[in-house]
């Protein structure tokens, strides 16, 4: 197992495509890294004079998580050519089918290639932990939980990749096609996040199927177990793909017969993972969680909770009626049902002749109250009456000091990110090439 894997290293690190996938990252990241620290620093400007704007000042939002999207870009876009190139080369040769005759089995030659390509995924990520150091010496503020919470995002997101590119490679006669095939996946995934915002269209209810939507809440600081389990399922089952499929002796109808096995085992899965609420907020404000004596008194209430709001998905009003109410209440009472019936029809086509736009109806039990207002002083006492539940005595949210600073961007920066690393990233060529 251990020659396995040097061998994969050895050939992975000596080929161009993993150096030009290094070459075309580091100056991506870096321009997105100057990108951010000139806005950040231009929005700090006035919270340095007026401490009050300081809230709304988040690095990890303004800093490290537009940072980061660079990355996703290089590993939705460039990755898995890299991930695919470690069978599709064995396959054009003809050295795969000198691999089955190893002793190994064809499990543990799949984990030796897998780890390989998680090197690749670490020398993609190293701009991004160059970053972070950068910005840290530069006096920026880092919250060490949810900055994690974004990098394990990033390696899952980097596993599910690569399971895709070498299910592809497996399936494939040629890399090209296996490209195709990858990007496929990768880039519909856009599509899919386009559609989630278009109403009750079939495309729009399978949108959480869309990668960039299993990342999202990472780039949140959330930690849903449900996504991660998701994840996990589809890493798995693409692998047990790949067994099936990348073996140039199988018979057509026993890989038919184990892809529809494997397919039914994932479903079988996921059926459970429907069910699982729980998640951890890890960012440092709590914004995705009520204050503990508020999340206690809601926790009082047993009867099930139903809200129907008569606003558009895309109206600014629901919008932050969502984040600021809905999504924290579905994080604290899992079983509150949330309807809208406005979700098929754009709010820029509604003509003002809906006497219920607007309205939000509260029903806890058979109680129910309605409200046009969607502010948390408004909601929360009606929820209090309803459920007959006593309202905290106090609701003390955790402050938040928000951490204004202005960087600029120096020389120092556009050195390291546009002249020393493709000057590394030469030199680990030449280095490995030449072995």
């Amino acid at each position: 197992m251990r020659s396995a894997i040097q061998l994969e290293l050895r050939s992975l690190f000596a080929s161009r495509s993993l150096w030009i996938l290094s070459l075309l990252t580091g100056p991506l990241v870096g321009f997105s890294f100057i990108q951010a620290i000139s806005l950040y620093g231009e929005a700090s400007k006035p919270a340095l004079v007026t401490r009050q704007l300081a809230v709304g000042l988040n690095p990890f939002d303004g800093v490290i998580v537009p940072t980061y999207g660079a990355i996703y870009l290089a590993l939705t876009l460039l990755f898995p050519f890299v991930a695919i190139r470690v069978i599709s080369t064995d396959k054009e040769s003809g050295a795969l089918r000198l691999l089955f005759q190893a002793p190994l089995h064809s499990s543990a030659l799949l984990a030796a290639k897998v780890a390989a390509v998680l090197s690749a995924w670490l020398l993609v990520e190293l701009p991004g932990l160059l970053v972070l150091l950068i910005w840290r010496l530069s006096g920026g503020h880092i919250f060490v939980p949810e900055t994690l919470c974004l990098l394990f995002g990033h390696f899952l997101y980097g596993v599910l990749v690569t399971a895709i590119s070498l299910f592809a490679a497996a399936i494939a006669e040629s890399a090209s096609t296996a490209a195709l095939l990858a990007l496929a996946c990768t880039l519909g995934s856009w599509v899919l996040d386009f559609a989630a915002g278009g109403g009750n269209s079939w495309l729009a209810k399978i949108s959480e199927l869309s990668l960039t939507a299993l990342l999202k809440p990472f780039e949140q600081g959330l930690l849903v177990w449900k996504v991660v389990g998701e994840i996990a399922i589809m890493a798995v089952g693409l692998s047990a793909l790949t067994l099936l499929w990348w073996h140039p002796g199988g018979q057509f109808v026993l890989k038919v017969r184990g892809t529809a096995i494997v397919f039914a085992l994932c479903a079988a899965l996921f059926v459970p993972l429907r069910n699982l609420t729980p998640s951890v907020d890890l960012t440092e404000d709590q914004r995705h969680s009520f204050s503990p004596v508020v999340r206690s008194a809601l926790q009082r209430i047993r009867e099930p909770l139903r809200i129907t709001a008569y606003l558009a998905p895309e109206d600014p009003r629901m919008m932050d009626f969502d984040r600021s109410i809905l999504a924290k209440l579905r994080r604290t009472l899992p079983r509150t049902e949330i309807v809208n019936p406005e979700g098929d029809q754009a709010a820029i086509f509604k003509t003002g002749e809906d006497a219920n736009y607007g309205l939000v109806i509260y029903e806890v039990g058979s109680r129910r109250a309605e409200s046009r207002s969607t502010s948390r002083e408004e909601v929360l006492p009606l929820l209090w009456n309803l459920a007959g539940v006593p309202p905290p005595t106090a609701d003390d949210p955790p402050s938040y000091p928000g951490y204004p600073l202005v960087v600029k961007s120096s020389w120092t920066h556009e050195l390291v990110f546009y002249v020393l690393w493709p000057t590394l990233t030469f030199a680990g060529w030449l280095l490995f090439s030449r072995r």
